[in-house]
């Protein structure tokens, strides 16, 4: 079974520039989302559910320096 989390993953553009987003990562696959994910829900429970995990995750797991 696999589990997953939220990882802030820093990116690098070819010019140089950089920026953050939030992926869910996947660690048995070594792998993350391609897309940062959106904060999106049915309720307002759904998006405080959604930000504390994130919240908690980043400061669990830190920033991994992306693509």
């Amino acid at each position: 079974m696999s589990h997953w989390h939220y990882q802030a993953i820093k990116h690098t553009e070819d010019n140089g520039d950089v920026w953050y987003g939030i992926h869910e990562m996947y660690p048995d696959f070594k792998s993350w989302t391609e897309e940062p994910v959106r904060v999106v829900g049915e309720s307002i429970e759904d998006l405080q559910w959604q930000l504390e995990a994130m919240l908690y995750d980043l400061e669990k797991e830190g920033v991994t320096d992306g693509c």
